[in-house]
C-alpha cells in the first residue's frame, strides 16, 4: 500500500465514513476511491483526473491537499520508471542479393499473369479437345471450337402484394410493429455552475465538432448533452464550472477568472 492510499484510509476511517458514503457524497465512483487508497493509480482515467480525485477526497477529509498531490506525482513517477531500449538496427541487404530477387519477383509475376490469362480465354472460349484420328503411319489431330449460345437471365420474380377487404376479426389480430431502440451515445457530458454569488461562466459548447452552445451559464445552472466521438467546452471564469463525463466529476480551474479549454477525449 503507498503512503498516500495510507493517509487517505486513515483520515476516513478516523471520521468514521464508510468507502460508499464517500463516494456518495464526493461524487467520485467508489472504485476510484479504492483505487487511491490502494495505490493502483493505474486503475484510474488518467493523471488530470486522479489529481481532480485526490483534490477533492483531501477536502472532504479535510487533510492538507497540495501535500498530498506532491506525494500522489513522487509514487507515480517512482512506480512507472522510464524504460530505455536499444535501438534496433535493421538488417542490411548487400546490393548484388537485391537485383536477383527483384528479377525472380518479376519473372514469377510474368508467368503467373500468363498462366491468369490462358485460363481466363479458355473459359471464354470453351475449348475442348477432339478426338485424335489414326490413319495408317500418320497421326492427325484436330481441335473443334464450340461456340457457346448466350442465356437469358431469368426474371427477377415479382413479390404480389395481398390488400385486405375486410376488417381483421378478433381471432386474427393486426401485427404490430416496434421500433429498434436507439443505441446509447458513449459520451454522457454534464456542466454544472456553481450555486451561490458568483457571476456565472461565458460557455462556448460543441458536440461532436458541432457548436451546441455559445452563452453565459448562470449560477446554479447546468446542462446535459450526449456525444458519439468527442466534445470540446471553452469556459470563461472556469473556477466555478464542474464537468462530468460519464460519472467521473472535474471541476475546470482552481483559481477565479481562469479561461479554460476542456476536450475529451483527451
Amino acid at each position: 500500500m503507498s503512503e498516500l492510499g495510507q493517509r487517505l484510509r486513515n483520515a476516513r476511517q478516523s471520521q468514521g465514513i464508510s468507502i460508499s458514503q464517500a463516494a456518495t457524497e464526493t461524487r467520485i465512483l467508489q472504485r476510484y476511491l479504492e483505487a487511491l487508497e490502494d495505490g493502483d493509480y493505474q486503475y484510474l482515467p488518467g493523471d488530470v483526473y486522479a489529481r481532480g480525485f485526490i483534490r477533492n477526497y483531501a477536502l472532504y477529509l479535510k487533510i492538507p491537499v497540495e501535500e498530498l498531490i506532491q506525494l500522489y506525482r513522487y509514487e507515480r513517477g517512482r512506480t512507472e520508471p522510464i524504460v530505455i531500449r536499444p535501438a534496433v538496427v535493421p538488417q542490411i541487404i548487400p546490393s548484388t542479393i537485391l537485383p536477383q530477387i527483384l528479377g525472380v519477383f518479376f519473372v514469377m509475376l510474368t508467368i503467373t499473369g500468363l498462366g491468369y490469362l490462358v485460363l481466363r480465354a479458355v473459359e471464354y472460349l470453351d475449348i475442348t479437345p477432339a478426338p485424335i484420328v489414326e490413319s495408317g503411319a500418320d497421326v492427325v489431330a484436330t481441335a473443334t471450337i464450340a461456340v457457346v449460345a448466350p442465356t437469358t437471365m431469368p426474371e427477377e420474380a415479382t413479390a404480389t402484394v395481398f390488400v385486405p377487404t375486410a376488417e381483421p376479426t378478433a381471432s386474427a389480430p393486426t401485427p404490430t410493429i416496434q421500433a429498434s431502440p436507439t443505441p446509447e451515445a458513449p459520451i454522457m457530458l454534464t456542466i454544472q455552475i456553481d450555486s451561490g454569488n458568483n457571476p456565472g461562466s461565458w460557455l462556448h459548447v460543441k458536440v461532436d465538432n458541432k457548436s451546441v452552445y455559445q452563452k453565459i451559464l448562470k449560477p446554479g445552472e447546468s446542462l446535459r448533452y450526449a456525444a458519439q466521438r468527442d466534445v470540446w467546452i471553452r469556459a470563461g471564469n472556469a473556477y466555478v464550472v464542474t464537468v462530468n463525463i460519464n460519472g467521473v466529476e472535474q471541476r475546470l480551474s482552481n483559481t477565479p477568472g481562469d479561461v479554460v479549454s476542456f476536450s475529451w477525449p483527451p
